[in-house]
């Protein structure tokens, strides 16, 4: 069998070898058969500059597949008036004008338009419409400016070639529509009439954002999250995954370029340096805690790396955690003095019930023509009543922090109406109501943890597959042996994980185990992808159990499933750790890619010293 980064090189190889093949025989064909003009549009003028005031007129045609744009020699200056009209004045040298319009020039394939911007002026600018096309590949265009015609011309004429769909998000965006993209659309939207839940997460992020594909992209929300969360059954797991793994495959086969994502590096298995003995240490006292402050009630800024070390390497006092939690989660600025936070606090508490009292306004009237707002509530009233039931804080039907629960998450709900509620939300917010004790902190408090999270729960659900795809690499690296066996089990696109990265281990420990392992994840510390380096420890502890059994997809779905509540965090947070400092050991020899994750190497952002080896002073 292949090394895995080496298998799946080869194959994209092979993929992109095909796509030039198809290009160059494209090419050739247009050698045979020259392009001939099919629409012309005159004028048409570039800026070289955005701010600049001067337009490079030219001639915009459309051939069999190429799009140009060519200067037609001249030049002109626009002087705008007071009255917002304008003229345009001649100046250049012809050498000038020559060069200038070259640079402006361009020529590029239809096949390669991604997407372009129509903007309008705004009234009284003098302005001219324009478009500016963008590439697959990221990069744009120069503007072209309409000054003797709308831009309608232009995109009725480009859709006689290709399918457009403005963009559900941005007004101004104009989104070229993949056909074969569109097949795998209908076969999704097959999928969602027989049932198919999870699937929905295997679709095409830029889809997300076109008309027409909002139906299906809310499936990820409304029914692929909760089936994570609260479907046990192994069986019923195994054949949604499979169907989300078609959709990928198909989704791969179908993807017109490769972008840099479509390459990978070929790495053979590591010689790792065996890892380094690490221990927990006593969580933060108050005083140790109290010993980084200044007289104001600030943080010392020269210190505030050892107090996060310090947070990293054994949690917080439960006494503690009130007060260092609002720090570690963005509602109080280390820099901030008692007295300017406690102002600030005031200021917030306002704003906090301002919001409430908009959505607590709402009648039931309005209700009837506000079916998102209706949809969302219900959700939360779901949430709410099934979240953490079984701790002390939250039991019994009149529990009035269940009150206070539902009051924070439809507040946010006012706060940010563009990602609303989604199922797992819940679960952030129950614990910091636990410490907080309090509506207003509860609230701010989680604020700052949904900017940390918010991604997990937008509708294309892209950055969960991202740490999919970064957790598959590290266990490349880590434990090829266990890669090697995911991939021959078709089990490689780690999947089985989903929960753990949704909502941070939450139904995976305890609901103090939980507080421990959250305040170890926002200290920063050692890395930005300490939650990955976390699930790479745990798949590492059950290599054996899954190898040796010859487990296949369900058998790992229910072990996964079964290690709920049997994970000691002190043990998992130690072999991460470990692993961590095993690469950044090893950071030479380690792909780019992984020490990016790792922030170690060239691509750190500063040098972080880590957990000491035993003897060592917890201080640094």
């Amino acid at each position: 069998m292949l090394p895995y980064l080496a298998y799946r090189y080869v194959k994209n190889k092979r993929e992109k070898n095909q796509r030039e093949m198809d290009n160059d025989l494209d090419s050739m064909v247009r050698s045979i058969v020259p392009d001939k003009p099919v629409v012309s549009i005159s004028g048409v003028a570039a800026k070289l500059e955005e701010t600049s005031r001067e337009y490079i007129p030219g001639v915009y045609r459309l051939l069999r597949n190429p799009l140009e744009f060519s200067s037609n020699g001249g030049h002109q200056k626009t002087r705008m008036h007071h009255d917002g009209n304008s003229e345009m004045v001649h100046s250049r040298s012809p050498e000038e004008k020559r060069d200038r319009g070259a640079r402006v020039a361009f020529s590029m394939d239809v096949n390669d338009l991604s997407s372009f911007r129509n903007e309008e002026p705004k009234r009284g600018s003098g302005g001219f419409p324009s478009i500016r096309l963008i590439c697959r590949d990221g990069s744009s265009q120069v503007p072209l400016f309409f000054r003797n015609c709308s831009t309608g011309e232009f995109i009725d004429r480009l859709q006689g070639y290709i399918t457009l769909r403005r963009s559900n998000r941005e007004a101004n965006l104009v989104i070229v529509v993949d056909q074969k993209s569109e097949a795998l659309a209908k076969s999704v939207s097959m999928l969602d009439e027989n049932g198919d839940i999870l699937s929905r997460f295997m679709q095409n992020p830029y889809m997300t954002a076109m008309t027409g594909f909002s139906k299906i992209t809310s499936f990820v929300q409304d029914q692929v999250i909760p089936s994570v969360l609260n479907d046990t059954d192994a069986v019923t797991q195994e054949e949604k995954i499979r169907l989300m793994r078609e959709l990928r495959l198909a989704e791969e086969q179908m993807r017109v370029h490769s972008d840099a994502a479509g390459e990978f590096e070929v790495v053979t298995q590591l010689d790792l340096p065996p890892r380094p003995e690490i221990y927990r240490e006593l969580p933060v006292s108050k005083e140790l805690w109290n010993s980084f402050k200044l007289p104001n009630g600030s943080y010392d800024p020269l210190k505030l790396h050892h107090l996060k070390m310090n947070v990293f390497r054994g949690g917080l006092n439960a006494e503690l955690r009130k007060e260092a939690w609002k720090c570690l989660l963005g509602y109080r600025q280390w820099h901030e003095t008692d007295a300017e936070f406690e102002k600030k606090r005031a200021e917030l508490a306002k704003q906090y019930q301002n919001m409430k009292n908009q959505w607590m306004a709402i009648t039931e009237d309005q209700e009837k023509r506000f079916s998102k707002f209706v949809k969302r509530k219900s959700l939360v009233e779901k949430d709410v009543a099934r979240t953490d039931r079984t701790v002390p804080f939250f039991q019994g039907e009149d529990n009035v922090n269940l009150v206070h629960l539902h009051n924070v998450l439809m507040t946010y709900v006012m706060y940010n109406f563009d990602l609303g509620y989604v199922q797992g939300m819940s679960d952030f917010a129950s614990p910091l109501l636990f410490v907080m004790k309090d509506e207003v902190d509860t609230f701010w408090c989680f604020v700052g943890l949904m900017e940390m999270t918010h991604k997990n729960f937008e509708k294309d659900q892209a950055f969960i597959k991202l740490q999919m795809n970064q957790l598959r690499d590290m266990v490349m690296i880590v434990n090829p042996k266990l890669a090697n066996y995911l991939e021959s089990e078709k089990s490689d696109d780690m999947y089985f994980c989903f929960r753990w990265v949704l909502v941070w281990f939450k139904r995976e420990f305890s609901f103090l185990d939980t507080c421990k392992l959250w305040e170890v994840l926002w200290s920063g510390q050692p890395c930005p992808r300490f939650l990955l380096l976390i699930c790479v420890a745990i798949l590492d502890s059950q290599t054996n159990i899954i190898i040796d059994n010859q487990f296949g997809l369900t058998e790992i779905l229910k072990h996964i499933n079964d290690l709920s509540m049997h994970l000691k965090v002190d043990e998992i947070l130690t072999a991460a750790e470990a692993i961590f400092h095993q690469l950044s050991a090893s950071q030479n020899k380690l792909p780019t890619h992984i020490c990016q994750y790792l922030n170690i190497g060239e691509s750190a952002v500063s040098s972080n010293s880590s957990s000491p080896a035993k003897g060592d002073s917890k201080d640094l």
